[in-house]
């Protein structure tokens, strides 16, 4: 009775089937459509391309960035900063091309991938350091002395505030 709708009925034709296909498809499309824009991140799930997840923590000398990048070769990571801004690149291999049959999905990124870092602080140029282990990659980056001087306010009363634009009034004359 239900044959042709629930199951593969008289011409082998599955609509579920169909539309999970359909489904994928779209995904596709909108993963190539997005990639150039560094991710997509509204939809949980749906991720355009690989975009390394990192962390970045102060020091009181300097700023360590920590990204996630499994499955990769050291030569294949470039880091440079540019004005504010850690700039990641790398590409990930694939070892060897298989043909395979009954594939379900894959969610291994395999090409070329970009990260650009703002940084919170100025950074010196000199003493960056960079180390990838186990699939981490640990960038050190040395604050510039004005990153690192501290510099005291004096919190004021507001009665104060007004007075102090009278007294540079008064100076004026």
């Amino acid at each position: 009775m239900f044959g042709g709708f629930f199951g593969r009925g008289r011409r082998g034709f599955d609509p579920f089937e169909d539309m999970f296909r359909q489904f994928q498809e779209i995904e596709r499309m909108m993963a190539e459509m997005m990639r150039g824009f560094g991710g997509f991140r509204e939809f949980p799930g749906f991720e355009a391309g690989f975009e390394p997840r990192i962390e970045m923590y102060e020091t009181p000398d300097e700023i360590v960035v920590r990204a996630e990048m499994p499955g990769l070769d050291k030569d294949s990571i470039d880091v440079k900063v540019r004005g504010n801004y850690l700039i990641i690149r790398g590409v990930k291999k694939q070892e060897k091309k298989e043909e395979k049959d009954n594939v379900f999905f894959s969610e291994t990124f395999y090409g070329e991938f970009q990260r650009v870092i703002p940084l919170p602080v100025e950074v010196k140029e000199e003493g960056i350091e960079a180390y990838y282990d186990k699939g981490i990659l640990e960038i050190r980056l040395p604050k510039a002395e004005t990153a690192r001087k501290e510099v005291k306010i004096i919190v004021k009363e507001p009665e104060e505030k007004d007075k102090g634009k009278e007294d540079k009034g008064k100076e004026g004359k």
